[in-house]
């Protein structure tokens, strides 16, 4: 279910882009649209976090002198943009690939920072999470989609009155969730599987994924034939039953790692 949800960037979530969302981008919003900008800062979270971790004061340096010859990049080409550009509504899937690169570290250091303090959620809890978070994604697009016209009623007008902020706050949430869910999935799978059968529960996880990447095709599907409301709902509906169920399951999940 969370693939299904999680991969609607090339389809439900473009869609969205194309029929609500402004595209005429100005101000501070266009470093969002300047890929060089992106890949620049997302490299720079590297290194401003090797400024606080090196033990070295020449590593430090160096970190630090990285870190402001990175954001200068960035700033040149963000300088360098038109005042007002005109996106496309493919542009919007730069942000989850940035989002992942460039959250991975912070993720990461939050976690260690709780397993340090032994608060640290177990694998199955972050799914389960992750599961939330996902819901959460879609309710934020759920919020901007109240007002707006249905696909059905539309045609082939648009509507687009949207800050493109929505789309980036919805792709900043489901990032956070992936990074929760699948790389504890693919661990948590490793970890409890018997290991003469750990190659075929990693198949059965790569197989899940594959059905969840088949199915995300669905919510296109019914875009031009129910609400664009219920569309979201159902997602939501989704991410919330397989978290529900996860929940459910949670005890016994975490005594079978335990053991």
């Amino acid at each position: 279910f969370f693939w299904m949800a999680f991969h609607q960037n090339g389809s439900a979530l473009t869609f969205f882009a194309k029929k609500y969302t402004n595209l005429s981008v100005s101000g501070a919003m266009r470093l969002w649209f300047n890929i060089g900008s992106l890949a620049f800062i997302a490299v720079s979270v590297y290194t401003l976090f090797s400024l606080f971790q090196s033990e070295t004061k020449k590593g430090k340096i160096i970190a630090g002198v990285s870190t402001l010859a990175l954001w200068g990049i960035a700033y040149a080409l963000y300088a360098g943009m038109p005042s007002t550009i005109a996106a496309q509504p493919s542009d919007f899937q730069q942000f989850n690939p940035f989002f992942v690169v460039a959250l991975t570290p912070v993720s990461m250091a939050l976690f260690a920072a709780l397993a340090k303090k032994g608060k640290e959620p177990s694998a199955p809890k972050k799914i389960a999470f992750g599961m939330l978070v996902a819901a959460l994604g879609f309710v934020i697009i759920t919020c901007a989609s109240v007002h707006l016209t249905s696909p059905m009623d539309l045609g082939n007008k648009t509507q687009s009155i949207l800050s493109p902020s929505w789309l980036k706050s919805t792709y900043l949430t489901l990032t956070f969730a992936e990074l929760l869910l699948s790389p504890m999935g693919m661990s948590f799978v490793t970890k409890v599987a018997p290991p003469k059968y750990k190659g075929m529960m990693m198949g059965g996880w790569f197989a899940a994924t594959a059905i969840g990447n088949y199915l995300s095709s669905i919510p296109s599907k019914l875009w031009n034939k129910i609400p664009l409301m219920a569309n979201w709902g159902i997602l939501i509906a989704l991410c919330l039953i397989s978290a529900i169920i996860m929940f459910a399951m949670l005890k016994k999940i975490e005594a079978a790692t335990e053991e």
